[in-house]
C-alpha cells in the first residue's frame, strides 16, 4: 500500500511541477530535476531508488520510439552524414577524451574504469534534447542534427560502455573483438528494427478493433526492443528504426480515429514517463552524496569540475573543428558559426547515463570491488546536472540572442499552397462523383460541402435535412473528398514537395474532419 501511495505522491508532484513549468516557461525536465534534488535533500522520499532495468526496459523504449515515430526519416537522411559524424565519431572521442582527463586528475583510477566513466557520459540524451528543444525556435537543419544525433548515439555509447565494463571486470580487452562486436550490434539493431517494424505495420494494418490497435501501438516499442536485446544487438537502434518506419507508414496503416486516439494516449504516456524519469533522477542525489563523503573535499572539487567541463569542452572542440573541415572536404558552404555553437551547446546528458552508472557491477571477476564505483556514479550525476542546469537553462537565451527567427524555414507559402491544392482536389472529387452519379450540383447540401473546401475551413458540415438518403449522399461525398485529399497529401510528402511537420498538421486536420463527418469510422 505504501508503494501505491508513493506512486500517487510522485505523480501529483509531476502534475504540480508541470503546471508551474508551463506558467514559468521553464523546461519541465530541468524543473523536475531541481525539485527532485531539493526533495531528496529535505526528506526521506530520497530512498526511492531508480532501478537501471526500469530505465532500460520501461522508460527508454517508448520514449525513443515516440521521438522516432514523430521524426521524418527523410529529414534524418538529409543530414545523415552529419549525424553519423556526431553519433559515432564524437561519442568515441568523448569516451577517450573524458577518460584521459579524469585519469590525469585522478591517477589512481584504472584506465578501464576511466573509460567506463567516459562511455557513460558520452551519449547525449534523446529525451532531454526533445523536451528542451521544444521550448526554443531553431533552424530546421540544426534541430534535425540535434534530434538525430541524440536518437542514434545512445547505441554507440552503450556498446562502448559494455566493453569498458567487461575490461574492468575481467582485466582483458580485445580491439578486434570490440570492432566486430560494434558492427554486429549496430547493423543488427537496424536490421531487427526494419524487420519488426515491417511485421508490426502489416499486423496493425489488419487490426480493425480500435482498442486492440491502440494496445498494439503501445506494445510496438517493447516488441522491437526486446527482440533486439534477445538477439544481443542494439535495442536502441532497433526501436529508433522501427519507430521511423511505423511513423512513415502510419498515414496508410491506421484509420483516422485510431490515429487521433493513439496520439492522445502517447502524449499522456510520454509526459508521465518523462516526468518520472527526471524526478527520479533528482531524487537520487542524497544517497549518492552519502557515498563520496570519505573523499577529500579539495580533491572532490577538482574531480567534479573536470568531469563537468570535459564533455562540454570536447564537444565544442570536435564540432568547431570537424564541421568546417568536413564542409570544405565535401565542397559545401561552411556552416554558420552560430549554428555550430548551438549544436555544440545542445549536448545535454540524461536518463541513459544515469541508468548506465547505476547498473555498474559491485565487484570484479577476482572478487574485488569495482574500482571507484561510487565516485563514477557521483560524477555522472554531476555531468547530468551541469549539462541540464547550465546548458539547458541557457539554451533559450542563447537562441534568442543569436536571433534565429529569420533563419527558420518559412512554410507559410507552402502551407497556403498545399491547403489550396487540397481544397481544389476535394472540389474536383465531389464534382466528378456528382456527375458520375447524376447528382444535382445545385443541391444546397452539396453546395455547402463544396463551399466548405473553397473557403479553406475545417468547420464541420452536418446537413440540416430529415432525408436520410440525402444525408448519406452528402456524407459519402465529403468522405471521398477527404480520402482524395489524404492521397494527394501523402503523395506530396513522398515526393518531397512539403515537409514532415506541415504534413502532420494537415493530416491531423483531415483526421479530425473525417471523424466529424463519419464518427463510426
Amino acid at each position: 500500500m505504501k508503494e501505491v501511495e508513493l506512486l500517487v505522491l510522485l505523480l501529483a508532484i509531476i502534475g504540480i511541477v508541470g503546471a508551474i513549468s508551463q506558467k514559468l516557461r521553464v523546461s519541465l525536465p530541468i524543473l523536475l530535476i531541481v525539485v527532485g534534488m531539493v526533495i531528496s535533500l529535505k526528506s526521506n522520499i530520497a530512498l526511492v531508488r531508480l532501478e537501471p532495468d526500469t530505465v532500460f526496459f520501461i522508460f527508454l523504449p517508448p520514449l525513443l520510439y515516440l521521438d522516432a515515430f514523430n521524426t521524418s526519416w527523410k529529414d534524418l537522411k538529409d543530414v545523415g552524414d552529419l549525424i553519423t559524424i556526431q553519433a559515432f565519431g564524437l561519442v568515441l572521442i568523448t569516451v577517450v577524451g573524458v577518460a584521459a582527463l579524469i585519469h590525469a586528475v585522478l591517477p589512481t583510477i584504472p584506465w578501464a574504469a576511466a573509460f567506463v566513466f567516459g562511455a557513460i557520459v558520452s551519449p547525449t540524451d534523446a529525451v532531454v534534447a526533445s523536451a528542451i528543444t521544444k521550448e526554443v525556435r531553431l533552424p530546421k537543419r540544426v534541430m534535425d542534427i540535434i534530434k538525430g544525433e541524440s536518437l542514434v548515439n545512445d547505441a554507440t555509447g552503450l556498446v562502448a560502455y559494455q566493453f569498458a565494463v567487461a575490461a574492468t571486470v575481467t582485466g582483458t580487452f580485445s580491439w578486434s573483438e570490440a570492432g566486430t562486436r560494434f558492427l554486429y550490434v549496430g547493423f543488427g539493431g537496424v536490421l531487427v528494427g526494419l524487420i519488426t517494424g515491417w511485421i508490426l505495420s502489416v499486423l496493425r494494418t489488419k487490426l480493425e478493433n480500435r482498442p486492440v490497435e491502440i494496445i498494439g501501438s503501445l506494445l510496438s516499442p517493447f516488441i522491437s526492443y526486446f527482440t533486439a536485446e534477445h538477439l544481443h544487438v542494439s535495442g536502441v537502434l532497433s526501436v529508433v528504426t522501427a519507430g521511423l518506419l511505423l511513423g512513415w507508414r502510419s498515414p496508410t496503416m491506421l484509420s483516422s480515429q485510431v490515429r487521433l486516439h493513439s496520439k492522445a494516449n502517447w502524449e499522456t504516456i510520454a509526459y508521465i514517463l518523462n516526468g518520472f524519469s527526471f524526478l527520479l533522477m533528482g531524487l537520487q542525489l542524497k544517497p549518492i552524496l552519502e557515498t563520496v563523503k570519505s573523499y577529500p573535499p579539495e580533491q572532490l572539487l577538482l574531480w567534479t569540475t573536470t568531469a563537468a567541463i570535459a564533455p562540454i569542452f570536447i564537444r565544442f572542440a570536435w564540432t568547431f573543428s570537424v564541421a568546417p573541415a568536413y564542409a570544405r572536404l565535401m565542397r559545401r558552404d561552411v556552416p554558420n558559426w552560430k549554428h555550430i555553437f548551438v549544436v555544440s551547446w545542445s549536448g545535454m546528458r540524461g536518463i541513459v547515463s544515469m541508468a548506465a552508472a547505476l547498473a555498474l557491477p559491485l565487484s570484479c571477476a577476482n572478487g574485488q570491488a569495482f574500482p571507484y564505483r561510487d565516485l563514477i556514479i557521483f560524477l555522472t550525476v554531476v555531468v547530468i546536472a551541469s549539462t541540464l542546469l547550465l546548458q539547458g537553462v541557457a539554451l533559450p537565451a542563447i537562441v534568442k540572442y543569436f536571433g534565429f527567427a529569420s533563419d527558420l524555414y518559412d512554410d507559410g507559402n507552402a502551407e497556403r499552397e498545399t491547403r489550396l491544392y487540397l481544397s481544389r482536389e476535394a472540389v474536383r472529387t465531389i464534382d466528378e462523383l456528382a456527375r458520375k452519379n447524376n447528382l444535382d450540383m445545385e443541391d444546397p447540401g452539396i453546395q455547402k460541402v463544396i463551399n466548405h473546401y473553397i473557403e479553406l475551413t475545417i468547420d464541420n458540415f452536418r446537413p440540416q435535412s430529415h432525408d436520410s438518403s440525402n444525408i448519406e449522399t452528402w456524407r459519402l461525398l465529403q468522405h471521398e473528398a477527404i480520402k482524395s485529399q489524404r492521397r494527394i497529401l501523402i503523395g506530396m510528402r513522398d515526393n518531397h514537395k512539403i515537409g514532415e511537420e506541415l504534413f502532420r498538421v494537415l493530416q491531423n486536420e483531415l483526421d479530425l474532419e473525417e471523424t466529424q463527418v463519419n464518427p463510426t469510422t
